[in-house]
Order: structure tokens, then sequence, then C-alpha cells
């Protein structure tokens, strides 16, 4: 018996020792640490501490932000040899992001005998960390602001919350990824935070792929936060409802539901009602067809434009209901045409559409378009639409009621004219409201 054991216990001792080798074995190429360092709308540095058995001849960085489709990659920068440190840096100068941007990232190592190393994907938060932020979060946003109170931030994260049960309760759809929204206190803080190179008149912008809105609204002027929060955050939810390769949907129909939803067509800031019933008299309202597209650059222009685009939504829910909106942007997610889903939802297309909602204010009917698909403007409006431009001036007045449009560029963001700015050319704008348009990358 005590042999046996004797026996046993030798045989374990042997194994082991034979095993331990084994087990200790090293890869080929190992990582001793990696971390990622950053100056907010400057750079992005990351950084990994390397040995390998046979000198290493290349390490690169892949890179993916959250919301975009593509992977970036890129070569690190490191002196050769089996004990390195790699760095590669994405300049924000260049390529911005903006605050609130997940990136998942990962390495992918070669030495000189050809073995391969790639890490596991890491998760690096992109903050703009010059401020002390305060947040309210929950599954659906969070709410960040340094300026302001604890009431200041809380009203704004109700009505938030309340426009995306506003925007599941009457367009049917809801947010599928979580949304980030940065209020700045001033005007500087915010210019200081958005790509360099942006107008002066800026204030704030919407980044539909990233999720993520930053806005300019001062604790004092919460009037307007309460208006543009729920704008752009409507933008969002729908872009992320609608998202398809294949087409965009009408210009009315996505600022339509953002005036809607954010309540400006009852604002005392806009007069939107008024004002279309002003054009319904005239005969000088835009067709739904002109509306599709572009906005006008013309300030006034472009607010007629906000107003009719809010009124038609209204109608659509009110008269077809919420489950025909809800079909209607369904469909919309499947690349549909526009008269194609309009006839699916409503049972009529862009004309039929046009003309009923006419008849609900007491406006003059449109006729049949002709031939060649192109259906004009009634009275006046027909020949004052000007060509879109990305650079708009708002109008300056005593109440704040203007509009400019800003269409979204390839990148997918979008600019929200400021409050309180100076504009070449003595326009000076002392206390002016504005919510942007809102576009969809052309690209």
């Amino acid at each position: 018996m005590r042999y046996s054991i004797f026996l046993l216990i030798t045989v374990l001792l042997v194994t082991s020792v034979v095993w331990l080798p084994t087990a200790a074995a090293q890869e080929p190429i190992r990582v001793l640490d990696q971390s990622v360092e950053a100056a907010f709308r400057d750079h992005i540095t990351f950084r990994v501490k390397l040995e390998s058995d046979s000198p290493i001849k290349e390490v690169r960085l892949l890179y993916r932000v959250a919301g975009l489709p593509a992977t970036a990659r890129g070569d690190a920068q490191f002196e050769p040899g089996t004990s390195v440190e790699a760095v590669f840096t994405i300049d924000q100068r260049r390529d911005y992001l903006p605050p609130g941007s997940e990136l998942s990232y990962w390495w992918r190592i070669t030495n000189e005998a050809g073995d391969t190393l790639k890490t596991e994907p890491q998760t690096y938060l992109y903050m703009d960390d010059r401020h002390t932020w305060q947040t309210l979060s929950n599954e659906r946003l969070t709410l960040y602001w340094y300026r302001g109170d604890g009431d200041f931030g809380e009203a704004l994260f109700r009505q938030a919350n309340h426009t995306l049960d506003q925007i599941e309760n009457e367009a049917g759809v809801r947010v599928t990824r979580p949304v980030k929204i940065f209020i700045y206190g001033s005007h500087r803080d915010l210019l200081e935070a958005v790509e360099v190179g942006a107008h002066e008149w800026t204030g704030g912008q919407a980044f539909t792929e990233h999720g993520v809105i930053v806005i300019n609204v001062s604790p004092n002027d919460l009037d307007f936060g309460l208006i543009a929060v729920p704008h752009e955050l409507t933008h969002i939810v729908i872009d992320q409802a609608t998202d398809n390769p294949y087409g965009d949907i009408p210009r009315w129909l996505d600022e339509g539901l953002a005036v809607y939803m954010s309540g400006e067509l009852d604002s005392p800031f806009r007069g939107y009602r008024s004002l279309v019933a002003l054009y319904a008299k005239q005969n000088r309202l835009m067709t739904l067809q002109t509306l599709s597209s572009s906005f006008p650059a013309d300030p006034e222009l472009a607010n007629q434009a906000y107003a009719q685009s809010g009124l038609v939504v209204e109608f659509i829910i009110q008269n077809y209901g919420k489950e025909a909106m809800a079909k209607l942007l369904n469909i919309f997610a499947q690349g549909s045409l526009y008269d194609d889903a309009l006839r699916e939802a409503l049972g009529m297309d862009t004309w039929e559409l046009d003309n009923a909602w006419r008849k609900h204010i007491g406006a003059p009917p449109l006729e049949r378009p002709g031939t060649t698909g192109q259906t004009p403007d009634s009275g006046q409006a027909a020949t004052q639409v000007p060509t879109p431009s990305p650079t708009l001036s708002p109008s300056a007045g005593s109440t704040p009621s203007g509009t400019a449009s800003t269409p979204r560029d390839a990148s997918g963001k979008v600019s929200i004219p400021c409050l309180s700015v100076g504009f070449t050319g003595a326009i000076v704008v002392a206390s002016f409201l504005t919510i942007r348009l809102h576009g969809r990358p052309s690209s």
C-alpha cells in the first residue's frame, strides 16, 4: 500500500515537472500594456507595449466608431525590435468626432517570423473632459450639462423623455440606440466643442449616426432648450427608425415630425398656424412636392416650409391615426419611393395628400400635375423658392421666430443657428430662437 502511494506521488511529480514548462510556454507575441489618452478636439492617442520572440515588423490599429459602418485602420509608429511601444494618433483637428463618441478598437501585430496576434476589442468613450458634467440617464438617453442647477437639467431631461414617449405614441417608433445630449452653457463653449471651422452662428449640431446632440442652452434660455432638444431628438429617432441604404424620407415629413413633436406649432415664438393661414388666404402655399427635397434658403420661405410641414404631419396623425404614421415610417424604412409609400399607408399620393390637407384648412386646391411630373407652387411661392445654400443668415427681429436651413453634410452632422450672434453685414441677432433644418447625407 505504501509502495503504491509512493509510486503514485512519484508519477504525479514527474508529470508536473513535464507539464509545467508546457503550461507556462509563452506566446510568440505578448501584450504587456495598452492605453488611450485624449485631448478633446485635438487628438486621441492609442499606445501598446509589446514583446516578441522575433523582431516586430508591423503594428496596426483597427477601430470602429459606434453608429458608423466602416472600420478604420492605421499603422502605428514604433522603433523595430523585440520589445516595442507602438503609438497611433487620430488627429481630431482633421478627423473630428463629437463628444460622447464610442470607439471599439483592437491591435493586429506581426513579427518577422510571420507570427500574428490580434488583441481582444476594447471600448473607449471619447468625452469633452474640459467640463465637469452633471448627468441624468436612463436606458434611452443621457443628458449632460455643467451650467445650471439640478432643476435646469431635470427640466431638459424630463422634456426629452416626454418627447420619446410622444414619438412612440403618435408615430409608432422607438429609439433603438441610446442618445447622448450635451448642453453647453455658452456659445463660446459650444464653438470650442464642435469641429474646427464651424460657422460662428452655429448654435448646435446633431450627429445622427453617432446618436449625439450638442446644443448651446444657457440656464436663462431654458425655453429655447425645451423646444430645441425635442426637435433634434425627433430627428435622431426618426433617422434610426427609417435609415436604409436605398433612400430618404421626404423632407416635409422629417421636419414636420420634428416641428410637431417639439410643440412648435403652438409655440408663441413661431406663429406657425397664423402664418400658414395667411399664405393659404393669399394662395401662396408651397406644394408638398417642393417640400419633399431641400427647403428654401430664404429665411422667410424656410419658416413657411417648417410651418406647412408641421401642419401636414399634424393633419396625418389627427385624421389617419398613429397607426397610419407608424406604417408610413415602416414602409420608408424599406427604401420605398415617396408616392408608393404614401399610397400604401394613406391611400393617396403626394398630390392627393396635399389637396386633402388644403381642403382641410380651406385653401384653394392644386391642379393635377402635368406630364412632366412637376407640381408648381400656387401663387408667388412658385417663383420665389431659391437654390438651397448650406450657409444661411437667419432673420432678425424683436420676436424670436426666424428659421434657417442648414443641410446635413456627408458626415451626418447638421448645424443649428445660434442665439445672440453678430453677423457680417451688420446683422445682429439680439434674442433669436431658431431650429435648423435636418437632412441626410448625400453619400
